[in-house]
């Protein structure tokens, strides 16, 4: 059956001889910590050696790694607790870490139950919790550079807007407040229903007040295709869009400056 089935309605996504459940409200602070390891731009460290591993294989690594400071495998083994329902691993840590061994070739696998796992089942299993939970990975289409440059413009940006992030717990109020849902079923949402919830929120709010505003004469719009309707899409194609440059007016203006005589 289709993924996006099991994601519309939260239900568990079979894999192998395991059910992969979606990451409830209850967990979201643990589970966005760990997914530190899913989220890994291992492709941008400038190491043959490093760049010939698999996702599996640098996890090891870095486990291995005493200068490292993420435990990383550590991680996705707490994510995995979370994402299998599997309590029991919570309660002995180094009991459920024995897992994650060498087969005799050298190569990292891991165990659930009798069932083996290699890198390409990491592969999938990386790919079904983050389109379950919203997970946002790094976009290897961009250099990490430049990324790191659009997420400091965006920090900044927010920052001298005077805009400071709201915390956990303050959502969970909002949405409580708004909807009249009990906090005990918040915290059983899903972390991808709650995002999404406080998203369709905040576009329905803005929705109604740009259309009132519009309509009673209080206000006018010169162009109105920035009022979407509350029901349309409202994923954002492009996170940096409102920070990002034209790259081509960038580049050229550098060409022209490098053209130009130098100065004795």
């Amino acid at each position: 059956m289709d993924i996006n089935y099991y994601i519309a309605f939260d239900l568990p996504v079979p894999y192998k001889n395991i059910m992969i459940y979606p990451a409830t409200v209850k967990d979201y602070m643990l589970f966005t910590t760990c997914t530190g390891c899913l989220s890994l731009d291992k492709n941008s460290i400038p190491d043959a050696k490093i760049l010939t591993m698999t996702d599996l294989e640098y996890l090891f690594y870095c486990f291995q790694d005493e200068g490292k400071k993420e435990p990383y495998l550590l991680w996705f083994d707490r994510l995995l607790s979370i994402c299998l329902r599997d309590d029991k691993s919570f309660e002995n840590i180094e009991e459920s870490m024995k897992r994650y061994k060498y087969d005799q070739k050298g190569k990292p696998f891991f165990t659930i139950g009798d069932e083996t796992y290699t890198f390409k089942d990491f592969a999938e299993l990386k790919k079904i919790i983050c389109l379950q939970n919203l997970v946002e990975l790094p976009d290897e289409n961009i250099s990490k550079e430049v990324r790191d440059s659009l997420e400091k413009a965006k920090e900044y940006k927010s920052r001298i807007s005077g805009t400071k992030p709201a915390s956990l717990e303050d959502y969970i109020i909002s949405l409580s407040i708004v909807t009249g849902w009990t906090f005990d079923y918040i915290y059983t949402l899903s972390i991808r229903k709650f995002t999404k919830s406080l998203r369709r929120l905040d576009n329905y709010i803005h929705y109604k007040i740009y259309l009132s505003a519009t309509m009673s004469g209080m206000a006018h719009f010169e162009d109105t295709s920035f009022i979407k309707h509350w029901l349309s899409d409202i994923e954002e194609e492009d996170k940096y869009g409102d920070v990002s440059v034209d790259l081509s007016s960038i580049q050229s203006k550098v060409s022209l400056e490098s053209a130009k005589p130098k100065k004795e």
